[in-house]
C-alpha cells in the first residue's frame, strides 16, 4: 500500500506541472515540507558556513530551522506595523557577509518584496520569496512566490494550499533547479514518505485509536527527529491532495475574503485593529489583529472566543527569543504579544457570536483596570 499508489506515482510531477502553469515559472520541485524546500534552496545556492542569511524574527520557527540546518548564520531584521520586514529593516540587517534574504508573507498578506528585490538588485545577494502562507496573493502585479532567486510554496495544514504535508521550490534558475534536484534525489526518502503517508492513513482510518497506532508506526519506521529537514520528495498522496487544492485555490481565496468581511462586521470596533489586506490582492489566509496597548489581552480574547466555539491563536513568539539569540528588534518586541489570529473557515460558522465574545473581553478588560480607564483604553473599548 505505502510503496504503491500512496508513496510513489505520477502526482508529484503533475503538481509540479500545475504550479509551473499557475505561477508562470519554468521549474518546480515538490518536496516533503515547506521548511525542506527552504533548506534545499539554501544548500543548492552553495552558501558557506560563514555566510549570513537575513530573515525576520517574527516568523514561523521552521524558517529559522531551515537556515540553521543549512549551517548558515541567521541575522534578524525588524518588522513594520503590519508584521512584515521592509526594505529599510532589511537594509539595516545587511552586512558584508550577507548572502541571502528570506522574505516570508504572513497570514495571506504580502511583504513589500518588490522594494526588497530592488534593494538587493546588483548586490549578488539571493532573495527567497516565501509564499507559504500567502499563495494566491499578488504584489506589484505579480503573484508572490515568483520574486527573487526562488520561491517557496507550502502544502501543509492551515496554508492556502492546504494538505497533509509538503512544500515546493519554484524558480526560473535552471542551474539552481538542477542542483536542488540532485540534492533531493541523493537521499533515500522511502522511510520518511512511509512515515507521513502511514500516519495520515492511520489517522483517517482509525482516528479513535490513532495515538497508539502512531506509536506503533514510530517503532516500525523509526521516530521523527533531526532528519525531518533532510530532503525528501513529496508522496503521491500528498501531491494529489495539493493538486486538488490548487485547482480551487482562487475560489477559496475569494471565499475567505468574503468571510473576513463578515467577521470584521461581527467584531465591531475591534475590527479597526485588523491588518488583513482586503484590497483584492491578498490571499486572506487568517484574520490577524494587532491589538493596541491597553486593550483586551490576546489571551482574554482567545478564552472568550473559545467559549463561543471559535478557536483563535496568538501570533508567533519571535525566533530570536526561542533560539536564545541576541537581537535589537524594537518593533518586533513591541507588537508580538498583541497579535491575535482568527481562522476564517471555522470562525465563520458563528460570526454573530464574535460580537458577544468581544463585548465580554472588553468588560473583563474594564474590570481588571479597577475603574481607572485612561483615555486611550476607553477609545479602544468604547462601543464594543
Amino acid at each position: 500500500m505505502v510503496t504503491g499508489h500512496l508513496a510513489r506515482g505520477p502526482e508529484p510531477a503533475r503538481l509540479a506541472e500545475a504550479l509551473r502553469a499557475s505561477l508562470n515559472v519554468p521549474y518546480a520541485l515538490p518536496v516533503g515540507q515547506g521548511r525542506v524546500a527552504i533548506a534545499l534552496a539554501l544548500h543548492a545556492l552553495g552558501l558557506g558556513s560563514d555566510d549570513e542569511v537575513v530573515l525576520p524574527s517574527y516568523v514561523c520557527a521552521s524558517v529559522l530551522d531551515a537556515v540553521r540546518y543549512a549551517g548558515l548564520k541567521p541575522i534578524f531584521a525588524d518588522v513594520g506595523p503590519d508584521l512584515h520586514v521592509t526594505s529599510e529593516t532589511v537594509a539595516a540587517a545587511l552586512t558584508p557577509k550577507t548572502k541571502c534574504v528570506i522574505v516570508p508573507h504572513l497570514f495571506g498578506n504580502t511583504a513589500p518584496i518588490e522594494e526588497i528585490a530592488a534593494l538587493l538588485h546588483g548586490t549578488g545577494i539571493h532573495l527567497i520569496d516565501d509564499a507559504a502562507q500567502s499563495l494566491g496573493a499578488h504584489r506589484a502585479g505579480r503573484l508572490v512566490g515568483t520574486f527573487g532567486t526562488c520561491g517557496i510554496v507550502s502544502c501543509g495544514p492551515g496554508k492556502p494550499l492546504a494538505g497533509s504535508a509538503g512544500g515546493v521550490l519554484v524558480t526560473a534558475d535552471a542551474a539552481l533547479f538542477e542542483r536542488a534536484s540532485r540534492i533531493a534525489l541523493a537521499y533515500e526518502p522511502e522511510a520518511a514518505i512511509a512515515r507521513r503517508v502511514g500516519g495520515f492513513w492511520l489517522w483517517r482510518r482509525f482516528r479513535k485509536f490513532s495515538l497508539g497506532l502512531l506509536v506503533l508506526r514510530d517503532r516500525l519506521l523509526g521516530p521523527p527527529g533531526a532528519d525531518r529537514l533532510r530532503p525528501t520528495l513529496l508522496s503521491n498522496l500528498e501531491a494529489a491532495v495539493a493538486r486538488h487544492q490548487l485547482r480551487t485555490l482562487q475560489k477559496h481565496v475569494q471565499e475567505r475574503r468574503r468571510n473576513a468581511i463578515r467577521l470584521l462586521e461581527a467584531l465591531g470596533p475591534l475590527a479597526r485593529w485588523s491588518i488583513l489586506d482586503l484590497s483584492g490582492d491578498g490571499a486572506a489566509a487568517k484574520l490577524a489583529l494587532v491589538l493596541p496597548a491597553g486593550g483586551p489581552a490576546v489571551s482574554e480574547l482567545i478564552d472568550q472566543f473559545a467559549q463561543v466555539g471559535v478557536e483563535c491563536q496568538a501570533g508567533y513568539t519571535p525566533c530570536h527569543q526561542t533560539a536564545g539569540i541576541e537581537a535589537t528588534l524594537p518593533e518586533t518586541e513591541r507588537l508580538w504579544q498583541r497579535v491575535l489570529c482568527i481562522p476564517l473557515e471555522t470562525a465563520l460558522r458563528r460570526p454573530w457570536r464574535l460580537a458577544r465574545a468581544a463585548r465580554n473581553a472588553a468588560r473583563n478588560a474594564r474590570a481588571t483596570s479597577n475603574g481607572a480607564l485612561d483615555a486611550s483604553l476607553e477609545n479602544v473599548l468604547g462601543g464594543v
